[in-house]
């Protein structure tokens, strides 16, 4: 019954944020966009972060079924609440079959360079990235000296930076531009991980953390909202669905190059090779993000 219901949980998770992802361009102003993103990924980050896990201790202590029930009501409550977003957009009842969705979906993402290049960066990266982190508990330990309070500090970094590159992200996309602020983004990736492969005491690391976290920040909202822009409404949720798959599959293979990884060179072999390729994507940016900047500029003449 757990298994199932894990499955089934993971399932409707899918289904939600590529209807989120989504939805959000059909009621938000193309102008509000970017904000609208920033403000989704960082309530889910502070949601899911900072306000549900001392939550749920806190209720589990009181019954260990609470917890759940409160899932549920939340649950229901979201639905409530989405039914109310007015159907100003409704479209025909489908026509197609879901094989053939699919399909177009991946023909699109492939046939559209922009998108297949954010797709390709970011699956590239989640690769390294989790190859890394997965190994994060005896980072901790072994590699920093540290204990649990530490190893949830390098969490609540990572989250952190993601919260707060919000504070700055108009500012800066204004000042440098879309295309920049991913190279920018990239960069600060590559930081992070250069520090962290050669981090030896706890504060450099979490600060570290704290950088890559402010990274991806940029990242997800420009890379989500370049994605609505470029795409036809029509593809939004099959381009989404497409491109979340590759990039978040990719995830439980990295963690396994990993452990394979600390094996062949010891625990902090991965971490060096993150770095490494986290560089060669930070300096190759503006030729990787040629095809974005290109699409960037056919937008800002048609708007």
């Amino acid at each position: 019954m757990l298994y199932l219901s894990a499955f089934f949980l993971g399932t409707c998770e899918t289904l939600h944020v590529n209807a989120a992802q989504g939805l959000i361009p059909a009621i938000v102003k193309q102008e509000d966009l970017l904000d609208a993103n920033a403000r989704f990924a960082s309530g889910q980050i502070v949601a899911a972060q900072f306000i549900g896990p001392p939550l749920g201790v806190a209720m589990f202590n009181v019954s260990m079924s609470l917890p759940f029930l409160a899932d549920a009501a939340t649950f229901a409550g979201s639905a409530a609440l989405v039914s109310r977003v007015p159907d100003e957009h409704a479209v025909e009842p489908p026509t197609t079959k879901i094989l053939s969705d699919i399909k177009e979906g991946i023909r699109y993402t492939i046939e559209t360079l922009s998108l297949r290049r954010l797709t390709e960066i970011l699956t590239v990266v989640n690769f390294f990235y989790f190859a890394a982190n997965s190994l994060l508990v005896l980072y901790n330990e072994d590699l920093l000296g540290g204990n649990k309070i530490t190893f949830t500090a390098l969490s609540v970094g990572a989250a952190s930076g993601t919260v707060i590159s919000r504070l700055f992200l108009d500012k800066i996309t204004t000042r440098l531009g879309k295309t920049r602020t991913l190279e920018v983004s990239l960069w600060a990736w590559a930081f992070a991980t250069i520090g962290l492969a050669v981090a030896w005491e706890p504060i450099l690391a979490i600060v570290m953390h704290l950088v890559l976290g402010i990274g991806s920040g940029w990242w997800i909202a420009l890379n989500t909202t370049l994605r609505q822009q470029i795409t036809p409404t029509r593809m939004l949720g099959r381009m989404n669905a497409v491109s979340r798959t590759v990039t978040w599959g990719i995830v439980p293979f990295g963690a396994l190059f990993g452990g394979v990884a600390a094996r062949v060179f010891g625990l902090r072999g991965p971490f060096i090779i993150s770095a490494v390729v986290m560089t060669g994507y930070a300096l190759f940016a503006k030729r990787l993000l040629k095809p974005v900047e290109h699409d960037i500029s056919r937008l800002d003449i048609r708007a």
